[in-house]
């Protein structure tokens, strides 16, 4: 039989800066948003004591933050973005089907494991991840993708593993789980299901009227449904399965020139260059966006976005750079106060299913350059090497002021232990 399990990493942004910084265990701890505008990570403790609401203003929260002596940082998506890659190659070793749902989250598929003890294979899942990279996480395992993130959501509040195999078993945990906690149910949705008389997971499972659940929340309510039934609707997605890769940041100062925008947009494309050639894949086109600030509303506003089309797939850095550069030329209007700017790659394939240009059956990537680039900046840190057009200075970039170290990446920022003699 066919199991699914889900690992999600505890609080991660949080454990992350915990896992360097060991003084903080027991202490309140919350991490802020790009310009270290809003909280959007908490530890339980900060929970506790009543922080915990997501994108609250820094500002609101100062007092309680000083009167509780919480531990505040600035997103630090350098050292996040490494520490899950680090959980999701050891969670490699114990199944041969992932899917890397998140930053923190990972579905796995577990065929042929009918004799084995999911619950000990879980703690075990957990114990290694925490052992080596200390990260705390929680480890649901059941029939379907649904019914193992029902199974995840109870781990975490009892001993961090929990599996559900048993109909019966399945069933009584069902009938007190809320049906608007199901993966996939929003708002909306269980306001809808509320007015059937729906109100937990159970409910919905054994409502008789098909079509009526199709009509109100399409063809992925039915699919959430079946799943809860245990009849497996929502497959492993591959890497090559992404509809695209993003990246994007609101600037830390305003911003009114071109040439500013060129450079900040350079720097997003090398981002999610990266990401794409990680997973070894190529784009078709590429989009860019560049919008103000719409909380100014005394101010002039204005959103821009536009695309480029390649001939062939690429994941060369500098393409992508004079994509949205292009775009950019059409886009761009003087006189505004731009805030935010971003990239998106599109119509992402697998490498090996690039089809080329018929006129140009080399290919126009860079592919030496990127693999020099992406192994100087492996071994030295991220930036070491770049594209001169992401500019020097970068008067733009985010603030950050209570940013931590890259410990895992930057050879400056390495942990350093003073040993006493």
């Amino acid at each position: 039989m066919r199991f699914f399990g889900l690992v999600d990493c505890n609080s991660f942004y949080c454990s992350c800066e915990r896992v360097f910084r060991p003084d903080l265990r027991g202490r309140p701890v919350i991490v802020l948003s790009n310009n270290d505008g809003c909280a959007i990570a908490f530890s339980k403790e900060a929970k506790a004591i009543g922080i915990g609401t997501m994108c609250e203003p820094y500002f609101q929260i100062k007092d309680k933050i000083k009167k509780y002596n919480v531990a505040v940082f600035s997103s630090n998506y350098t050292l996040y973005d490494n520490m899950s890659r680090r959980v999701m190659e050891i969670l490699r070793d114990f199944t041969p089907r992932l899917e890397i749902y998140s930053v923190d989250e990972a579905f796995l598929e577990f065929d042929g494991f009918d004799d084995w003890d999911l619950n000990e294979y879980g703690a075990r899942m957990r114990r290694e991840i925490l052992r080596l990279t200390g990260i705390p996480v929680g480890v649901g395992i059941s029939k379907t993708k649904v019914l193992s993130k029902v199974a995840n959501k109870i781990a975490k509040k009892k001993t961090g593993v929990f599996v559900m195999k048993d109909e019966d078993h399945i069933d009584d945990v069902l009938k007190t789980f809320p049906v608007k906690d199901i993966w996939g149910i929003g708002h909306a949705s269980a306001n809808k299901l509320h007015m059937l008389g729906i109100k937990t997971a159970y409910e919905f499972k054994i409502y008789k009227d098909e079509k009526l659940i199709q009509r109100m929340l399409t063809k992925t309510g039915r699919e959430i449904q079946d799943e809860l039934r245990g009849i497996s609707c929502l497959s492993m997605e591959s890497p090559e399965d992404k509809k695209n890769i993003g990246a994007s940041r609101s600037f830390g100062a305003s911003v009114y020139s071109k040439q500013e925008l060129r450079e900040a947009l350079a720097e997003f494309c090398t981002l999610a260059g990266e990401k794409l050639r990680r997973q070894q894949s190529v784009c078709y086109s590429v989009t860019a966006f560049v919008h103000t600030n719409p909380f100014k509303e005394e101010l002039p506003q204005y959103y821009g976005v536009g695309s480029r089309t390649f001939s062939s797939g690429t994941s060369d850095t500098f393409r992508l750079i004079k994509g949205c550069h292009e775009v950019l030329d059409d886009i761009f209007k003087l006189g505004y106060e731009y805030k935010k700017a971003g990239v998106l790659l599109n119509h992402i394939v697998p490498q090996g299913q690039n089809q080329l240009d018929l006129f140009d059956q080399q290919g126009q990537d860079n592919k030496k350059i990127s693999q020099v680039v992406d192994l100087i900046n492996k071994k030295f840190g991220q930036r070491t090497i770049q594209s001169a057009s992401c500019g020097i200075n970068q008067a733009w970039r985010t603030v950050a002021n209570f940013r931590s170290s890259k410990y895992t990446t930057s050879w400056k920022e390495i942990l350093r232990i003073k040993l006493d003699s």
